[in-house]
């Protein structure tokens, strides 16, 4: 009887033990979760990389004409305009060689009106022997002067000067002596005399020309990178006195692989943030290089910035292209997306259970995905999801809900 009054306690014991278990058990398998609702937004993929700002262009400014340096109003790093002021030649020889061609014009027209309105022989004459005593006066000066020259005594810039005297005297004598032999002859004289003035006014405009060509100014925006001009030393055409980095259109070069590179076309539109400004330039593919770069295997690209971006070639630049978009798209956070075996699925809850569905990815960023299988307004499991099968009871955590 003993033995049989312990067998029943025994069980009794037994009984509940497991009725304990089973509702532990039963309160385990229902997991928290929190959910979101699905809703639709637009979306863009993009591709970000690094680059490095570098002028569009660069420009080595070299002298028009021949000249000691009298000033140098630049050095390296400083910004310029277009037509500001770099280096400035001695002008005073360049200087009379302008009054001497306005002389030449004055007698052209002199003579002009002179045929026009029926001036003497004697006129002409007298005009022709003072351009010749000019000329020969001229000429001897320019004797002395390469004598001198060939001493060391003068600089080539003041033989040049002498020489360009005398090339405008010996103009003036001939035109005068032409004109002296066709009011002798007394034929076409005033329509060569007028073709004379034009020729003489066309040597007075190349005097100003060259004359203004000391003045050695910006031929663009940029940045000044070399400065080789110095006060006191000669300039001449063919030797640079400064290099100017192109800023009125600069770009960002940036090496790609060959994964990412076959997205890329010239004309999509690139975000370009340079850090160190704390700006984004709205910027332009320019360029897509056709192969790789000798002895690697990346492929260069660059990209314009909009004119005037104020950006100085060597800065860091993050680009940001945008290969594909979307607008109304349905979008699941990107956390809320599962994957296995190479199938993609989520969860949405359903009379307290969780219920799984596959879906197929669309475009994404660094927050969303855009997914077929779900619709705008569909619950989904943003946390806890990882714990989950399809039918597992959940609780879903009110405050966690959106």
């Amino acid at each position: 009887m003993k033995k049989f009054i312990w067998l029943v306690l025994l069980l009794a014991v037994i009984l509940a033990v497991c009725g304990t278990a089973a509702v532990d058990e039963g309160e385990t398998d229902s997991v928290a979760v929190n959910v979101a609702v699905v809703g639709t937004g637009d979306i863009r993929e993009e591709m970000t990389f690094s680059g490095e700002v570098t002028a569009g262009s660069e420009v080595q400014v070299i002298p028009k004409t021949s000249g000691r340096v009298t000033q140098v109003a630049v050095q390296p790093g400083n910004r310029v305009k277009k037509g500001d002021l770099l280096v400035q030649l001695e002008a005073r020889e360049l200087g009379v060689a302008v009054k001497q061609a306005e002389a030449v014009v004055e007698m052209a027209k002199a003579n002009l009106n002179s045929a026009q309105t029926g001036s003497s022989l004697v006129q002409l004459q007298a005009a022709v022997e003072q351009s010749e005593a000019n000329y020969l006066h001229v000429k001897d000066n320019l004797e002395k002067m390469e004598w001198l020259y060939a001493e060391g005594a003068i600089s080539l810039q003041q033989l040049e000067g002498v020489r360009l005297q005398a090339q405008v005297a010996e103009s003036q004598y001939n035109a005068a002596r032409q004109q002296l032999e066709l009011l002798e002859k007394g034929e076409g004289q005033v329509e060569i005399l007028a073709a004379q003035v034009k020729q003489a006014e066309a040597g007075l405009e190349m005097a100003r020309l060259n004359y203004s060509n000391a003045r050695i100014t910006a031929p663009v925006d940029g940045v000044i990178s070399a400065v080789s001009a110095e006060v006191g030393n000669m300039a001449s055409p063919g030797m640079p006195v400064a290099v100017i980095l192109g800023t009125d259109r600069a770009e960002v070069t940036a090496r790609l692989t060959e994964a990412v590179v076959r997205s890329v076309t010239a004309g999509m539109a690139v975000d370009v943030d340079v850090p160190s400004l704390d700006m984004v330039f709205a910027g332009e593919v320019v360029q897509v290089a056709p192969g790789p770069a000798t002895g690697t295997k990346s492929y260069l690209i660059k990209v314009g910035l909009p004119k005037g971006a104020d950006v100085r070639p060597g800065m860091f630049a993050r680009l940001h292209l945008v290969t594909a978009a979307k607008d109304s798209a349905v979008l699941l956070p990107r956390s809320a997306v599962l994957e296995n075996d190479g199938l993609y699925y989520a969860f949405t809850v359903k009379e307290g259970k969780a219920v799984r569905r596959d879906v197929v990815l669309g475009l994404e960023n660094e927050e969303y995905v855009e997914v077929d299988g779900f619709v705008a307004g569909d619950m989904v499991v943003t946390a806890g999801q990882h714990f989950l099968k399809d039918g597992t009871p959940v609780l879903v955590d009110e405050g966690g809900s959106r």
